[in-house]
């Protein structure tokens, strides 16, 4: 047997402490001397912030103002006039304040120590509305007049000028971010609710949170930015962050809140540091929290994936997706092209195909998935839906289909080839391995639900063991080797959770799913799998498994219930996408981060 040196190249290190993972994280700050929400905060960073008035809960508004200095808060002079639902942008020593609920046009400076009222107010009274820049070059945008406004003000230094609109009206939008020829807008009432960006002459729809929601924290500029917290419809402590592309998931909030102080906006460091302060909390009274956002320093051993160490000297541990396959979560995908049902998938979560399918109509489309987009393909030559399939983007084989079918076709990327066909023409099987090599096991054929367990060599299909239990609809761990599988799920008589693995000879009867189902999807390996979707017996299913080659777990739902949708991938990193009995397009991702355990050896 190799040593861990001849299989990696290095011996396992022994370690006085865990190294560390180089991720963003929120930790505590000073607390406010007053809880406040729906305030107004200015931030460039964790080391400055400063916030006045806000909501305090029964009995209502404040004028308290407090500054931060990255360790405490200190009471200054009060705000002139009690109020909530402003708009601020600037630093703890030069702000600008405008507006407030009621809606209000009035202008706020602050210079460090006093508050002057220079007069020249906003052209349109609004309230919660985005805000970014400096005390001499700041913008306010959209708000409540008190319906959701598009409007824009740009402030000099001295007075307010309208400019550009956006897109669309927006209100509570805590989250503005950037500078004022460079910002961002997140708010509602649009469903889901939108971001839009502002490059200094027009305003652009950008990507969707992964979380629809509004009255979260912004933190950054328009190509890196952070949004936290907010509501959707109830208090959340998501964080996700914005590469100008994309959002992704990080870390949250240790207080699901709302109604939270601006984080860093303008910071081009906000993604490493940014803070939050305040907001309002499902238990009801105003928060003191405050939350600071930073990385591991430089000079901190962090971990890499597949690092594999003695902790202390006594503990193996081992840091990997695998381990946080249960924890990981679905965000939204490219949409198809063509919203099918039945359709086969094959590939990995980034280069992925879809193949076939019904529409309400048999179709033969073709489309494969890069990650971000999915394109329009060579069609299948024999149109047909609950097909089977098995291999990557670049080498795929596709197999049965309704009506029952024996066909099989190979793929190369870019053309499918018509081959040898089944021994049994079949329905609604499944499939794994990878191409030349393939299984295809069970399915639909008169009279009724089959065990027949048929492998491809590359030329030629060749009977094998039967399954234990007949059955169709089912799902497989699709990144199997042909000798090495597993099966799960689909359509019995007596039960629709039956788990089976195979070893290249024949088929053994393991753990049953915890949910019974069939039309389901798959991914992963007879060692790491994913089970995900499906029907029984309506409702149609959003529920998704891990299996760790022992047993099943609960994992996070997708975002969207279906059945004969199709899947790729591995546990860690699957792709879910098409479906029925409405016919989709909808594209979800199931990604796991890397997480620290604790290896068991046997």
């Amino acid at each position: 047997m190799a040593t861990y040196k001849e299989i990696k190249g290095v011996t396992v290190q022994t370690v006085d402490s865990d190294p560390v993972v180089n991720a963003g994280s929120w930790s505590s700050g000073g607390t406010m001397n007053t809880g406040k929400g729906s305030t107004l905060g200015t931030a460039t960073g964790s080391s400055n912030a400063f916030v006045a008035g806000g909501y305090l809960g029964p009995p209502g508004r404040t004028s308290s103002t407090e500054s931060y200095n990255g360790t405490s808060w200190t009471e200054v002079a009060d705000i002139p006039t009690a109020y909530n639902f402003g708009n601020g942008f600037g630093t703890n020593t030069a702000s600008v304040f405008a507006g407030t609920d009621p809606s209000s046009a009035t202008t706020y400076v602050w210079n460090g120590s006093s508050w002057a009222t220079p007069g020249n107010n906003l052209n349109t009274a609004r309230s919660v509305g985005g805000t970014s820049g400096t005390s001499t070059a700041g913008a306010i945008f959209g708000g409540a007049e008190p319906s959701a406004s598009a409007k824009q003000e740009h402030w000099d230094g001295t007075s307010w000028t309208e400019t550009t609109d956006m897109n669309t009206g927006k209100k509570n939008c805590f989250s503005g971010t950037g500078i004022q020829t460079a910002a961002m807008c997140i708010g509602y009432p649009n469903s889901p609710f939108t971001a839009e960006v502002w490059n200094g002459s027009s305003w652009t729809e950008i990507a969707e949170l992964n979380t629809a929601r509004g009255t979260g924290s912004g933190a950054g500029t328009t190509t890196a930015a952070l949004f936290s917290g907010g509501q959707a419809p109830g208090y959340v402590a998501n964080t996700e962050q914005y590469n100008g592309t994309s959002w992704t998931e990080l870390a949250d909030l240790s207080l699901a809140r709302g109604y939270i102080g601006n984080g860093g906006s303008g910071s081009s460091t906000a993604t490493t540091d940014a803070i939050v302060y305040g907001g309002m909390t499902a238990a009801g009274p105003a928060s003191t929290l405050t939350e600071e956002f930073s990385f591991p320093p430089p000079t901190a051993s962090t971990l890499t994936e597949g690092d594999i160490f003695l902790s202390a000297g006594t503990t193996l541990k081992g840091f990997g997706k695998a381990a946080g396959v249960p924890a990981a979560t679905w965000s939204s995908g490219g949409n198809m092209n063509t919203a099918r049902r039945g359709m086969a998938g094959f590939g990995l979560q980034t280069a992925a195909v879809a193949a076939g399918g019904s529409t309400g109509s048999t179709v033969a489309n073709s489309e494969s998935y890069n990650g971000s987009s999915w394109t329009e393909g060579n069609d299948i030559n024999t149109a047909r839906f609950d097909i089977s399939a098995a291999g990557t983007q670049t080498a795929g084989i596709i197999f049965s289909g309704d009506p029952y079918s024996a066909t099989t076709e190979t793929y190369d990327g870019t053309s499918y080839t018509e081959v040898g066909d089944l021994n049994t023409a079949r329905q609604k099987a499944s499939g794994f391995g990878t191409q030349p090599l393939a299984i295809c096991a069970g399915g639909e054929a008169p009279p009724g639900a089959q065990s027949i367990t048929e492998s491809w060599d590359g030329s030629s299909w060749t009977e094998v063991g039967d399954l234990n239990n007949a059955r169709f609809g089912l799902a497989a761990g699709i990144q199997s080797p042909s000798s090495n599988g597993i099966v799960f799920g689909g359509y019995v008589s007596d039960d629709v959770s039956h788990s089976e693995t195979w070893n290249g000879t024949a088929w053994t009867e393991t753990n049953n799913m915890t949910t019974s189902r069939y039309y389901l999807a798959g991914a992963g390996t007879a060692g790491l799998g994913l089970a995900f979707g499906g029907s029984k017996n309506p409702p149609v299913k959003d529920s998704t498994e891990q299996w760790n080659g022992t047993s099943w777990t609960n994992c996070n739902a997708m975002g969207t219930a279906r059945e004969q949708l199709a899947g790729s991938g591995f546990a860690a990193t699957a792709l879910a996408f098409g479906g029925g009995p409405t016919v989709t397009n909808v594209t979800e991702e199931f990604t796991a981060d890397a997480t620290l355990s604790t290896v068991t050896v046997s």
